[in-house]
């Protein structure tokens, strides 16, 4: 371990010795030559080889302390100040490009036993490429939230200075895909997925369960807020089962998604995003779709102006729990409530399919119509949309199999 680590290190030495010793360093700017302004020709400084010796030191100098900048300000982008940056890109100098493959190499190998990225933070990958890719190959039977989830996300990640955190507001049936879709977010945007330091899942009925212990649970939820977004500058928090938190927990929120004035040009901003998944008023949406559909509406022409509307406002006049009355809703803290539409007998045949690819299962047109047909339709007349959706769909493929 030791040898490793003296390796290491000699090899650092050697690739910024290199850097140092590049043909063609620019001198630095407004340094007058040792011998200039010498009349003495038995001086020292009249030595041709000790004036190229001393340029050569100095523009070592002033080249490794630029290079160290650009280094530092490469693999810790948060710590590098503005005024440091300019100073290792003053007017008139470029990086050559021998110096910026060496620099790139550098940092290819300090990151890789170091914690550090480009970006800042290598826990967040933020690759939106991924994310539309998922949302456009994987998820079924959403437009809207395939439109607005990606465009919404990307956004507000790459915004600036945020001066709110995002709240989106997932509400559909089950089955429907608002977990799938949570789950795809956090793959794509972090590089441990569920594992990292910077997402929390909170399930209502399994973190909270007991009324009684609410304000041990708002001590509880405001510490891992805080813990969390003290390790990253990027979070994400989930809410299952949002319906069914306690009042007092969605205040606890509430301050979280307030618009919050700048504090400074030397503030750092940090980007929150909270999810919400909830089955509240997944009736409705499936409503909605099924008048517009006997109207003569295709699947695809339903806007989010059909439904956005009445879901929230069915949402402020639901009485038997506690999200509808909660500040996050009456304040219009939440940004967006993104319907999912209930799926219909198409798109569980999709579902089921990759179900089978993701076993590495063969399958048949046939066998992909007997699933689906295992599926209970609602409503009983027209039989249009899955009562459960694509949820169950693997183990009814085990069923099968067996």
């Amino acid at each position: 371990m030791l040898r490793g680590s003296w390796r290491q290190l000699w090899l650092f030495l050697l690739l910024l010795l290199q850097l140092l010793l590049l043909p063609g360093a620019p001198e630095p700017r407004g340094t007058s030559r040792p011998w200039e302004g010498t009349d003495e020709p038995g001086s020292a400084w009249a030595w041709p080889g000790f004036q190229r010796l001393q340029e050569q030191l100095r523009a070592a100098g002033a080249l490794s302390k630029r290079y160290w900048t650009l280094f530092s300000c490469q693999v810790w982008p948060d710590d590098c100040d503005e005024d440091e940056e300019a100073a290792a890109r003053p007017l008139g100098w470029r990086l050559p490009l021998l110096g910026q493959r060496y620099l790139d190499l550098l940092t290819t190998w300090y990151c890789s036993f170091q914690d550090c990225c480009p970006s800042g933070d290598c826990r967040i990958s933020n690759n939106f490429t991924g994310l539309e890719w998922d949302l456009n190959v994987r998820l079924h039977g959403q437009h809207l939230v395939r439109q607005l989830v990606l465009r919404t996300v990307r956004g507000y990640l790459e915004t600036p200075q945020p001066d709110k955190a995002l709240a989106l507001s997932f509400h559909g049936w089950s089955g429907t895909g608002k977990n799938f879709v949570a789950r795809m977010l956090v793959e794509n945007l972090y590089r441990d997925g569920l594992m990292s330091d910077c997402v929390r899942m909170f399930i209502a009925t399994f973190h909270f369960p007991h009324r009684k212990y609410v304000d041990l649970y708002k001590e509880q939820l405001m510490g891992q807020i805080q813990e969390t977004q003290q390790l990253c500058h990027q979070t994400l928090f989930v809410f299952d089962e949002a319906e069914k938190l306690h009042p007092g927990l969605l205040e606890v929120l509430g301050p979280h998604l307030e618009r919050r004035a700048p504090e400074g040009h030397r503030a750092k901003f940090a980007w929150t995003i909270f999810l919400f998944l909830s089955n509240l008023r997944g009736d409705i949406i499936n409503e909605v779709v099924l008048k517009l559909l006997k109207a003569g509406w295709s699947r695809e022409e339903i806007t989010m102006e059909h439904l956005e509307p009445h879901l929230q406002a069915e949402i402020v006049e639901t009485t038997d729990n506690g999200f509808g009355h909660s500040r996050l809703v009456k304040e219009n803290l939440i940004d967006y409530f993104i319907p999912f539409l209930p799926l219909e007998y198409r798109h569980v045949r999709l579902c089921a399919r990759d179900a089978f690819l993701s076993q590495e299962l063969l399958y048949t047109e046939e066998t992909l119509d007997e699933i689906a047909q295992m599926m209970v339709y609602v409503p009983k007349e027209e039989q249009l949309f899955s009562s459960q959706g694509c949820k169950s769909i693997s183990q009814r493929i085990n069923y099968f199999l067996s």
